[in-house]
Parts: structure tokens; sequence; C-alpha cells
């Protein structure tokens, strides 16, 4: 899966901060190819490469989290095709994300659409503090902008490297299967050079030499939250899957009366990253002034420019982006 987040990732824009649900995709495209035949199917598994042999292994979590469904609509009926959808969605997501589709959304003629959305905001292992977070300035693709900065001393409940001219923070969440990693350039890097060499094998290779428990690292990351419905559909496309839009694409699993084709896939990720947590550690949180009086000793993990982050289970990314 990791290698569809990457190809996914950069299809995005350059100069913009989003965020991208690689499994929950899978999850729902893997619906779509048990019921495909001929070359519809064979061009979602070459797409998605391993990742269906993953979203196998995780069929509980999908059943569970990703509440993949099927459901008749007359899209003749634009109230209710946007009543309905919007319902199902802020359902899904607990209501952090309440329209999914807007109230001008009417495509009477259409068969069948994707629909996808993922809110997440993790709890982390240990806390930031709130009362040093501070604003200081971010050096973007687009220019330098304050932003609000969370800042741990001495973190040791973590996974830090440095390698390939890339600083590598795992930090952990209160359930631990799960890593908030940051993959972060050096400074004298382009953003668009670091983006391009980025692969899946890289990811994971620098994931492996991320050390557990080190002396202590200095972690400061910017408290923020992107929202993102990127060009789903055309970026699928780009990616070989081309018949599945098409009439006369083969879906025979999934509806034998129908000339059946998906018309849109409309995804929506959002991500927040903020100092909750399930505990503060006394040793990790310090006032201002020691933070910078000590910061010297320790290892220094400051992503005060573009980055490319993802929630991870073990090597595989749950959630995917990039922050500029």
């Amino acid at each position: 899966m990791a290698d569809f987040a990457v190809d996914l990732l950069k299809l995005t824009p350059l100069k913009e901060s989003v965020v991208i649900s690689p499994l929950s995709l899978v999850a729902a495209l893997s619906v779509l190819e048990r019921g495909a035949g001929g070359a519809t199917k064979s061009q979602i598994v070459d797409a998605l490469k391993r990742s269906l042999e993953i979203a196998q292994q995780y069929n509980d979590t999908i059943a569970k989290d990703f509440n993949v469904t099927a459901e008749r609509l007359d899209f003749r009926d634009q109230g209710l095709t946007v009543k309905t959808v919007n319902n199902f969605v802020s359902e899904a997501t607990r209501q952090m994300i309440p329209n999914m589709l807007s109230s001008d959304f009417h495509k009477p003629d259409m068969r069948a659409f994707l629909v996808n959305a993922v809110y997440f905001k993790g709890q982390w292992a240990t806390r930031f503090d709130p009362d040093i977070t501070q604003k200081d300035t971010f050096h973007g693709i687009n220019g330098d902008r304050q932003e609000s900065f969370m800042a741990l001393h001495a973190l040791k409940d973590c996974r830090f490297t440095v390698a390939h001219g890339t600083q590598v923070l795992a930090l952990p969440y209160k359930d631990k299967e799960y890593e908030f990693v940051i993959f972060l350039p050096e400074e004298s890097v382009k953003f668009e050079e670091f983006r391009a060499n980025l692969t899946s094998a890289v990811m994971k290779e620098l994931l492996e030499k991320a050390g557990k428990e080190p002396a202590g690292v200095n972690v400061t990351i910017p408290k923020f939250k992107t929202t993102s419905q990127p060009r789903m559909k055309q970026m699928l496309q780009q990616l070989g899957i081309s018949q599945l839009f098409e009439s006369g694409c083969d879906l025979k699993g999934v509806c034998e009366t129908e000339d059946l084709f998906v018309d849109d896939v409309i995804h929506k990720a959002v991500v927040e990253v903020d100092e909750e947590g399930r505990e503060l550690d006394p040793l990790a949180a310090k006032v201002k002034g020691m933070m910078f009086t000590l910061r010297n000793i320790y290892p220094v993990f400051q992503a005060d420019h573009p980055f490319v982050y993802g929630v991870f289970r073990g090597d595989q990314p749950i959630l995917i982006g990039q922050y500029c």
C-alpha cells in the first residue's frame, strides 16, 4: 500500500498542503475489484499493486473503521442524494465532516460514484504542553508565514534517525500500533526534489533505521489541521484505472442487470495535529527558557519547512500527506 500511497501523493499539487487516506481508498476499490472482471479488474489490481493483499489483512479494520457500504440512490432527486450522502459521512466521521456534498450537487445522469471520507485526530502517547506552544516562522514553499509550533524537550518515547539527507521522527499514539511519522528534508534540499525522489522503498528504509528510545530529541512541529478533497478520479486515471469510469466496464459482479460504471470518486480527508494526548511527560515539557538553554545537548528536530508525513501502522501508511 505504500507504493500506492506515494504514487497518489506525487499526483497532488506540489505547493499545497494535502492529506490522503490510501487505506480507505483501497478499501473502497477492493470492493469494486471483487465484482469486476476483465480489463476493469486488471487495471485496479495493477494500480493498487500489493495493496489488495494488505486490504485482506485489514478486513476487520476496514469493516470497523472505514464502514464500506453500497446503497442505491435516485440521483435525479438532488435533495435526497445530498442528504443521504452527507448524513452517512457525518455519522461515519462522528460529525467531523458534516457536508461532503454541497447543496448544489446535482448529477441526475450518474450511474454510480464512490464517496470516501476520513477524519483523523489521534491522541499522543506523550502529549505536548499547550502552555509552551508559541508562534514562530514556517518557511513555506510559497513564502514565510507565522504558525503555532508545539514543542517537547528531551523526548524519549519516539523513534528518530537521520539518513539520506532526511530527518525522520516517529511519534507514537496512545494506541501504539500507530505512529505519526514526519520525513523532514534538509533545509538545503528543495521540496520538489525531495518529493520526487521519495519512494515507498526509501520510506521503509528510513523507518527501519529509526531507532527506539533515543537518548532524547528536542521536537518542534507545527500545530495544524489540513482538509483535502483532491481530484481523485483524475488521479486514479493517471495511475491506469480508466475502464472503471467508462460505459461498458465490467462490474457484473456488482450489478448484473445494468451497464454500471463509476462516474466519479469523491475523497475527502481531514487530519488534525494538536497537543492532545494521554498524559504530559514532565521530562519532555519544559518552560520556554529551559528548552532553549538545553537545546544543544540533544538532537534537534525542527519541522519549520515543508515535509511529508503519514500515520503509519508498521511500514504501511494509513494516511499520507505533505505540509507546505
